[in-house]
């Protein structure tokens, strides 16, 4: 394979010396990285090929580096940031289509008066569905299901499941 080198943009700390080493050693091509900090969280930013090869298919091995840096971070601190890994701007781009889903299925619950269940998704995706309703009046949201197949129930004031979703957000 080409080079598969990272190399970091500004400063990085330990977590981002983890994830350059953990990238470098998937060997998927070369790539930069670099931190920042939002509130709680510290986001790692990955760029170039190793990131492209990183983003395709349903996003796992993104996931899984992302959990193995919370790891990682909880073990020096346990008052560490959260760690967010965020592949060549597929974040922004991941959030925008999901507040967009999460819109949809609003919409559709309080035209139908029913729940909606949407597709199973990954933790990250599910809490950026949670946040994005909680914005809107006269609906909730829980989780329902296990493992790979949980997913997001988008429920609307006066389905029966209301007050338990209500209950489950706060």
């Amino acid at each position: 394979m080409a080079d598969s080198k990272g190399r970091a943009q500004g400063k990085i700390g330990p977590i981002g010396e983890f994830l350059l080493g953990a990238v470098e050693r998937m060997k998927l091509g070369s790539f930069e990285i670099s931190e920042a900090s939002e509130g709680d969280f510290l986001i790692y930013q990955l760029r170039g090929p190793a990131a492209e090869a990183l983003q395709r298919g349903d996003g796992r091995a993104t996931d899984a580096l992302q959990l193995v840096a919370n790891q990682v971070s909880m073990r020096q601190s346990e008052d560490a940031p959260r760690i967010v890994v965020d592949v060549e701007g597929g974040g922004d781009e991941r959030e925008q289509t999901l507040s967009r889903l999460a819109e949809r299925a609003v919409k559709r619950a309080r035209e139908t008066g029913r729940s909606i269940a949407l597709d199973p998704m990954n933790g990250r995706d599910r809490r950026a569905i949670h946040m994005a309703v909680r914005e809107a009046d006269g609906v909730a949201t829980m989780s329902i299901g296990e493992g790979r197949y949980r997913q997001v129930l988008v429920v609307p004031e006066g389905a029966p499941e209301y007050e338990e979703a209500l209950e489950q957000s706060s």
